[in-house]
């Protein structure tokens, strides 16, 4: 599953969600920069999950079906 982190925060966010993966998660996750996004990508639904209620007020989830460059809101 792919992540889009929000405008205007940067890696001290990153590393606070990597950080709270590894304690919490499966820690199996990546972080990509694309075009001014920092896209968080995880591969277990515990992780997933993990995003989804922990981190939702900084991400969003991106449909990898969505037109390169279009960002989820």
């Amino acid at each position: 599953m792919k992540f889009v982190l929000h405008r205007g925060l940067g890696y001290s966010t990153v590393h606070q969600i990597g950080d709270y993966l590894r304690s919490h998660g499966t820690g199996h996750h990546w972080i990509e920069r694309y075009r001014g996004d920092i896209f968080v990508f995880v591969s277990d639904q515990a992780d997933e999950a993990i995003l989804r209620k922990e981190f939702s007020g900084v991400l969003d989830a991106v449909d990898d079906t969505e037109t390169e460059g279009t960002r989820r809101r």
